[in-house]
C-alpha cells in the first residue's frame, strides 16, 4: 500500500475550484490573463495544486493552495530564492499569503516539464533506473551543501523558530512518547509495539554517536515529489518539489525517506549511494542503520496521528516500520 494510496487527514482535505472562482482569485497575478482550463493536479497528501492553461500563451503555470499559514508559503519562496542556483525548482511568479482573497494563502508558481520518479523506478529500465538515481543523488548532495547553524524548524524566513535535536536520548523519549501516551501502539498491536520499542532501546545510541552538524533537509524527498526529464546522458532531475515540510536537520533523514521502500541492494540504492559518494560527500559506514533510525521517527510520527479513516496509511506505515523492527 505505497504512499500514494494514502488517504488525506480531515485537516487536509483537497480545496475544489472551479474556472469563474480561479479565474477571481488569481486576477491581481496574472496582470490581465485570462485562465481558460483548471485541473487538479499532484499526488501530494496537503496542499492542493492546479494547472492552470492561460489564454493566448502554450506555457501553462501552477496554482497552489496551501494547508497551513503564511510561515509555510513564506517559506517555501525562500528556499526556492536560496537554491535555485543548485537544485532545480520551480520558481514563484507571485503568492498571497493574506488570505484576503482566499481562506488560505496560495501562490502561482511557473510551470515545470517532468514526470514523476516514482514512474521511472516502477518501469524504467535498469539503465534507466541508474541514471535516475545518479541524477537525484547529486540533487540531493546539492540540497546538503546548504549549511544551518542550529537544527530545528524554519519559520517563514528561514531563521530556527524552533531549535530541536534528535540524539539518542530524546529519539527515545520520542518513541516512548508516541508508543504510550499518542496511541501508536493501538495500531501496531502489543507485538509489534514491543518490537519497535526493544529495537528503539538497542539502536537509540546510534543517533548520538552519528551526530553531524546540521544542513537543509528536505524531508519529503522521493518518488512523489521529484520529477524527471530525459537529459543526454538519461535521466536527470527536472525539479525537485513540495518544500513546506522542509527543515534543518540530519542528512541521513532525507536518505531513509527516499529509500523507505526499496529493498536493500537494489538498483537505485546502489547507484544512488555511489553517486551521492562521488559528490565529495562521505557517508558513516552504518548509514543504513542511521537512515533507518531517522525515517522510523517520521513513520512513528505520521502513525501517531493516523486515524480509523485513513486505513491505507495506517497498513503501509505499520508494515514500514515492521521492515525495520523485524529485519
Amino acid at each position: 500500500m505505497p504512499k500514494e494510496d494514502w488517504e488525506r487527514t480531515h485537516e487536509a482535505q483537497p480545496v475544489e475550484l472551479d474556472l469563474q472562482a480561479v479565474n477571481e482569485l488569481v486576477r491581481p497575478a496574472l496582470a490581465g490573463q485570462r485562465v481558460t482550463g483548471v485541473e487538479r493536479i499532484g499526488v501530494g497528501l496537503s496542499n492542493t495544486n492546479f494547472k492552470l492553461r492561460l489564454a493566448g500563451t502554450e506555457q501553462p503555470c501552477v496554482l497552489r493552495l496551501y494547508r497551513g499559514d503564511g510561515d509555510i508559503a513564506c517559506k517555501e519562496l525562500a528556499i526556492a530564492q536560496l537554491v535555485r542556483d543548485s537544485v532545480p525548482v520551480a520558481d514563484f511568479l507571485y503568492m498571497d499569503t493574506s488570505c484576503s482573497a482566499a481562506d488560505k494563502p496560495w501562490a502561482i508558481l511557473a510551470w515545470k516539464e517532468g514526470f514523476l520518479l516514482r514512474d521511472v523506478r516502477k518501469s524504467g529500465s535498469p539503465q534507466d533506473i541508474a541514471s535516475a538515481a545518479a541524477s537525484v543523488a547529486s540533487t540531493l548532495a546539492s540540497i546538503h551543501s546548504y549549511a544551518t547553524p542550529d537544527s530545528g524548524f524554519f519559520g517563514g524566513d528561514l531563521r530556527i523558530a524552533h531549535p530541536l535535536r534528535m540524539d539518542g536520548e530524546r529519539f527515545l523519549a520520542f518513541i516512548e512518547h508516541c508508543l504510550f501516551v499518542r496511541g501508536c501502539g493501538q495500531w501496531l498491536g502489543e507485538e509489534l509495539a514491543q518490537a519497535l520499542w526493544t529495537f528503539s532501546q538497542t539502536y537509540s545510541h546510534v543517533l548520538s554517536e552519528a551526530a553531524e552538524s546540521p544542513n537543509l533537509v528536505h524531508s519529503d524527498y522521493n518518488g512523489l515529489n521529484i520529477l524527471m526529464k530525459l537529459g543526454p546522458y538519461g535521466y536527470e532531475v527536472s525539479a525537485v518539489l513540495d518544500w513546506e515540510d522542509a527543515f534543518s536537520w540530519n542528512r541521513y533523514a532525507d536518505i531513509g525517506n527516499l529509500l523507505r521502500y526499496e529493498a536493500e541492494g537494489s538498483i537505485f540504492e546502489h547507484h544512488f549511494i555511489q553517486a551521492y559518494k562521488e559528490q565529495g560527500v562521505p557517508l558513516q559506514t552504518n548509514w543504513r542503520l542511521i537512515s533507518k533510525l531517522e525515517d522510523l521517527v517520521a513513520l512513528v510520527d505520521m502513525l501517531s496521528s493516523s486515524t480509523a479513516d485513513t486505513p491505507n496509511r495506517v497498513q503501509d506505515l505499520r508494515q514500514l516500520i515492521a521492515c525495520i523492527v523485524t529485519r
